[in-house]
C-alpha cells in the first residue's frame, strides 16, 4: 500500500492483511535495508499479524525525500502510523532500526505495547572503512557486514555447476575472477559468496548513496537525556557472535535506559532474519507475549 503523508508517501508493506484481533507488529529494517526482511519474520499466525514495515524514504517502495537523519526518519513513521490511525504496536527494529525506534518510542510511547531493540547499539559508531565503503564500493560495504555480521550461513542447495545457479545473468566465472551483479571480483570462497547473495541484494535500493546516508544518520545521532528517560521497559536483543556491536557498550546501554532488559540469541550474529528466521521470531513472539 502506498500512503501519502505530510512528510511524503510510504510504501507500508502487509498493512491490507491487518486483522485487528491480532497483534500487530511493526518493524524496522536496519540500515540500506526494506520491508522484504519482514517477510523473513514468522511469529505465530494464530496470535500475531503478517509484520508490517513502512519503507522509509528512498527505501523499498517509498519514494525519496530529503529526510537523511534518524529523528526525520522517525518523524516520517510517526506521520504514517497517524494517517493509519494504528496503535498498540509492538514496535521493533534492527540496527539502524533500533535507533529509529528509540527516537519514534521517545515522540509517543503510549502507542507502543512494547519497543524492543535487536543487534542495535547506542550510541552507534560507523569505522571510516564501512563508512567510506558504503559511499563509494557498495559491495564492499556489504563484505565488511557480513565478514563481521554473519556467523551462520543458511544451508543452500550446491550448485550442480561452479556459479550459475542464481541464473546467467548473476555469476560467473571468467580466468579466474567472478562476475557478480557488482561487478567483476576474486572470491575465495565461492559458494559462500552465493549463499550471501539474498542478502547482499537487499543492500541495493533506489539509490546507491542510501547505506551511505543511512551510516551518517547512524553516527550523527544523539538523543538528550531526557528523551531516553521517556523510553521506560525497553528490550535489548543481541546475537550471542554478533562482532558489529560491542558487548561492552551494550552494557552501557542498558544501563542508560534503567529498566532495560537483555536477551541473547544463540548461534547468530548480526543479521539474524537471515542467518537462522526461526531464532530471531521465537525469540520476538516470547518476548511480545509477555505484553500481552
Amino acid at each position: 500500500m502506498l500512503l501519502k503523508t505530510s512528510l511524503g508517501s510510504a510504501y507500508i508493506h502487509n498493512i491490507d492483511l491487518i486483522d485487528k484481533s491480532k497483534e500487530i507488529i511493526l518493524f524496522i529494517p536496519g540500515a540500506g535495508m526494506d520491508h522484504r526482511v519482514a517477510d523473513l519474520l514468522h511469529p505465530d499466525p494464530k496470535i500475531f499479524n503478517q509484520v508490517i514495515s513502512i519503507d522509509l524514504p528512498g527505501h523499498g517502495g517509498s519514494p525519496p525525500s530529503n529526510a537523511s537523519t534518524i529523528e526525520e526518519y522517525a518523524n516520517f513513521i510517526s506521520a504514517c502510523l497517524k494517517e493509519l490511525n494504528l496503535n498498540s504496536l509492538h514496535l521493533c527494529g534492527h540496527s539502524m532500526g533500533g535507533l529509529v525506534c528509540m527516537s519514534l518510542a521517545s515522540l509517543n510511547r503510549k502507542i507502543f505495547k512494547s519497543v524492543s531493540l535487536f543487534n542495535c547499539q547506542y550510541p552507534l559508531f560507523v569505522g571510516s572503512a564501512l563508512l567510506d565503503g558504503s559511499s563509494r564500493n557498495l559491495d564492499g560495504a556489504a563484505d565488511f557486514l557480513t565478514k563481521y555480521g554473519i556467523h551462520k550461513i543458511p544451508s543452500v542447495e550446491k550448485p550442480k555447476k561452479a556459479f550459475g545457479i542464481k541464473g546467467s545473468s548473476f555469476y560467473k566465472k571468467t580466468n579466474g575472477k567472478v562476475i557478480t551483479p557488482y561487478g567483476f571480483k576474486d572470491i575465495d570462497d565461492p559458494e559462500r559468496e552465493i549463499a550471501l547473495y539474498d542478502l547482499k541484494k537487499l543492500f541495493n535500493q533506489i539509490s546507491k548513496d542510501i547505506l551511505a546516508i543511512d551510516m551518517n544518520a547512524c553516527m550523527e545521532f544523539r538523543m538528550d537525556i531526557k528523551d531516553i528517560n521517556k523510553l521506560k521497559d525497553i528490550n535489548i536483543i543481541v546475537g550471542e557472535m554478533d562482532k558489529l556491536v560491542s558487548p561492552k557498550k551494550i552494557d552501557e546501554m542498558i544501563g542508560m535506559f534503567g529498566s532495560a532488559k537483555l536477551k541473547k540469541m544463540e548461534g547468530v550474529a548480526h543479521f539474524p532474519f537471515f542467518e537462522d528466521p526461526k531464532v530471531l521470531s521465537k525469540t520476538l513472539e516470547d518476548i511480545f507475549s509477555t505484553y500481552i
